[in-house]
């Protein structure tokens, strides 16, 4: 009997995990004999491609960071030959340099593609779409659309949307657009990634088309959860849905918990009693990494739960022996439920099933649940922007009591300066006109008498 290859018993244990087969299955199936060049090879190995030649399989392994930092290095080095040499290309050279790059890429991703290293062209693919966003900041530098570009500085209450946002958003649009052709011509999961982002992106902007520019941390907050929200919604329904060996859910699940760290963020900084639910937040994202398989909402959930006890430790017990104490006993409750829940795995499973029938993770509420948040997020929003436009009103006042104040204390010593220098006159002599020093002189001494 022949080694089963790696990706192969991957897939088996997986199957296993999910509940799909027994161990007595998987175990029947790797031990079957296979002819030869029946093809049992990782998913997206080139047909007729040589065992030679074919790509180690995907996951957490040395190839796939090696293909990460050669992205990394690639788009970190084009973008600051591009920043440094914009004016001296001007927008042609900017625009055929991108265009040149972008056409080389593809080219290299179809080679590779067809040489079985179907990751390897995934990556050349994703820095193809890199281009997109220089490509059309040359394009509108040439055609003038947006002469503002991104640095135009747009505060209330002399905002225009097209020309404060007019620009980034025809950039977004395109390189969304890029991102799309490129998933239907090639199954690369990262793509994903930057459609995400930029769907986020989108919400922002539709606040602003709405007239509703006047963002601080309570509007900001709920916008990012409600796109958290959305994302998490999307992550699960793919994660449902998909289907062969590309993890497209996984990278919709890390936007969404991307997403709720500035959420957390600009929420605590507008409502402080809000930090109680961190807790509570870290616990449901705990469920979520073990219903849902996904180690970043473990990340998540870790850090709002260290967040929360670094604020009970500085703020509340800062000088209470007491609470280490209560802290260690928490802990200790927390392995002895852990070692109970382990011994009624079995029993607990059975009656809150994580898995369905199809062996696909399932999350209790589904998507509904997974969309609770976005609809108090939408409901709370108009609020949020009355007390973001209250906070900008009041700082707007004392800041201008505190120029007014300034002002007020320059002007007393201006005055304090002036009569200091009128009484300095007055002591000399003529008002206004400074007396001169004086000038002391030798004392005389009397001519000695005559005899």
């Amino acid at each position: 009997m022949k080694a089963m290859p790696v990706g192969e018993e991957a897939r088996l244990e997986a199957a296993v995990a999910r509940g799909i087969i027994t161990a007595d299955q998987a175990a029947a199936i790797g031990a079957l004999d296979l002819p030869p060049g029946s093809g049992t090879g990782a998913a997206g190995d080139a047909p007729g491609a040589s065992p030679a030649h074919r790509e180690s399989p995907r996951g957490f392994n040395a190839a796939t960071i090696a293909y990460v930092v050669g992205a990394v290095t690639v788009v970190g080095a084009m973008g600051w030959f591009l920043a440094d040499r914009w004016e001296w290309l001007g927008p042609w050279g900017v625009l055929l340099t991108t265009a040149l790059y972008a056409v080389l890429f593809l080219f290299v991703a179809r080679r590779l593609a067809r040489e079985g290293f179907a990751t390897a062209s995934g990556f050349a693919v994703v820095l193809a779409v890199a281009m997109v966003p220089p490509g059309v900041t040359a394009i509108n530098d040439l055609v003038g659309w947006f002469p503002g570009g991104w640095g135009r500085s747009c505060r209330w209450p002399d905002f225009v949307f097209w020309s404060c946002r007019g620009h980034e958003l025809v950039v977004e649009l395109a390189t969304a657009l890029a991102a799309l052709v490129a998933l239907r011509k090639t199954r690369f999961s990262l793509l994903v990634l930057p459609l995400a982002a930029i769907a986020v992106r989108m919400l922002f902007h539709l606040t602003d088309g709405w007239g509703l520019h006047v963002i601080g941390d309570a509007s900001a907050g709920w916008i990012w959860v409600a796109g958290g929200s959305g994302l998490a919604a999307l992550a699960y329904a793919t994660d449902r849905r998909q289907r062969g060996d590309e993890d497209f859910a996984r990278w919709v699940h890390l936007a969404a918990a991307c997403c709720a760290v500035p959420a957390s963020l600009h929420l605590l900084s507008a409502y402080e009693p809000l930090r109680h639910f961190l807790v509570p937040g870290a616990f449901v994202a705990f469920a979520a990494a073990l219903l849902l398989r996904r180690w970043v909402w473990l990340l998540l959930g870790m850090g709002w739960f260290v967040a929360y006890l670094g604020w009970l430790a500085g703020e509340v017990f800062r000088d209470s022996p007491a609470f280490p104490i209560l802290l260690a006993a928490i802990g200790i409750g927390v392995i002895i439920a852990t070692v109970w829940v382990q011994r009624n795995a079995a029993s607990l499973v059975a009656r809150f099933g994580t898995v369905t029938s199809d062996g696909r993770p399932r999350f209790p509420g589904g998507v509904p649940l997974l969309l609770a948040p976005a609809l108090v997020a939408l409901l709370l929003l108009p609020g949020a922007f009355e007390d973001d436009a209250e906070k900008r009103r009041q700082w707007d006042w004392q800041s201008r009591r505190i120029m007014h104040q300034m002002a007020r204390e320059t002007q007393k010593a201006k005055a304090a300066a002036k009569v200091r220098a009128d009484s300095i006159a007055a002591a000399g002599g003529a008002p206004g006109v400074q007396a001169a020093p004086a000038v002391l002189r030798p004392r005389e001494t009397p001519p000695p008498a005559r005899p």
